[in-house]
């Protein structure tokens, strides 16, 4: 009997680009419908941002601020990933490709949510660097939420290494077998940091904010260097065998057989992602 082929690498790059484009694109949709909200002039959106005119701040309570001011997107982006997280323990019966997908896209809902937090306490940049300008007149609060999401982005990027490292052992069934650690570990793992890395990048310079001067590309790099996350997934799983675990939890492969219509899918996503929502579409 002939050994079927293995096309995991296809449905993982599948699912990789469409947990991309429904994570970063969906982080910014997530800031324009927040605008929408709260009856904010709408400009443009893009992969890479969106912006919109507050017609006045002064009548915003401190709490509407930071919502609007760009804090909305990544608290929602990391419930999301704790809500993906929890049904990802929780399930034992759920299917390959599912299981796949859904790793993938928690592991990228975590990036944009807690990688936020890190670059926003830390640099005071991004999303919560605007929030920062916004309750300038309230210095002590500014000061508590750098601290705080300080926390909690290191403290969530460095527990996502070992988030991706367990989810790791669903597709293992031989944890002593480094050649199948390596193999899942890339193809569960790196290759959404090739993916997000590499589009984030091209959309991030294609994007009205790189055109108007409001960002540059060490910016770019900050922001999309978040994804850092899936090269120590993989790293801990494949190369440094942190933790494996003591029990097998071992349920299926990787979806061996090929999906070219989930293939199609994502291309098709990532050619939208680059070339219509990477430069913007102008809505005032």
């Amino acid at each position: 009997m002939r050994k079927q082929k293995d096309f995991s690498l296809v449905n993982c790059i599948a699912t990789a680009m469409i947990a991309c484009f429904v994570t970063v694109p969906g982080h910014e949709l997530l800031h324009l419908l927040t605008d929408m909200i709260y009856g904010s002039k709408l400009l443009y959106y893009s992969a890479g941002a969106e912006d919109a005119t507050v017609a006045d701040w002064a009548s915003l309570s401190v709490f509407d601020r930071i919502m609007v001011a760009g804090g909305s997107a990544s608290i929602i982006n990391a419930l999301i990933a704790m809500i993906l997280l929890i049904i990802l323990l929780k399930s034992k019966t759920m299917k390959p490709m599912t299981r796949l997908f859904l790793t993938q896209l928690m592991g990228a809902q975590f990036v944009q949510g807690i990688g936020y937090f890190l670059i926003g306490g830390l640099f005071g940049a991004g999303d919560w660097g605007n929030v920062y300008d916004r309750i300038s007149d309230v210095p002590d609060l500014v000061a508590v939420l750098r601290i705080i999401l300080s926390v909690l982005g290191c403290g969530g990027i460095m527990a996502l290494f070992f988030i991706l490292n367990h989810m790791s052992y669903y597709f293992i069934e031989d944890k002593d077998n480094k050649k199948e650690r390596l193999q899942v570990a890339f193809r569960l793992h790196l290759v959404v940091l090739i993916v997000g890395f590499t589009v984030g990048m091209i959309c991030s310079g294609l994007s009205p904010a790189m055109k108007d001067g409001y960002l540059n590309w060490g910016v770019c790099f900050l922001f999309n260097v978040m994804w850092i996350p899936f090269f120590w997934g993989f790293m801990f799983t494949g190369v440094m065998n942190v933790f494996p675990p003591k029990k097998s939890r071992f349920l299926y492969r990787l979806p061996p057989a090929p999906n070219w219509v989930l293939l199609a899918l994502g291309i098709l996503l990532v050619l939208v992602e680059i070339f219509i929502f990477g430069p913007g579409i102008y809505l005032g």
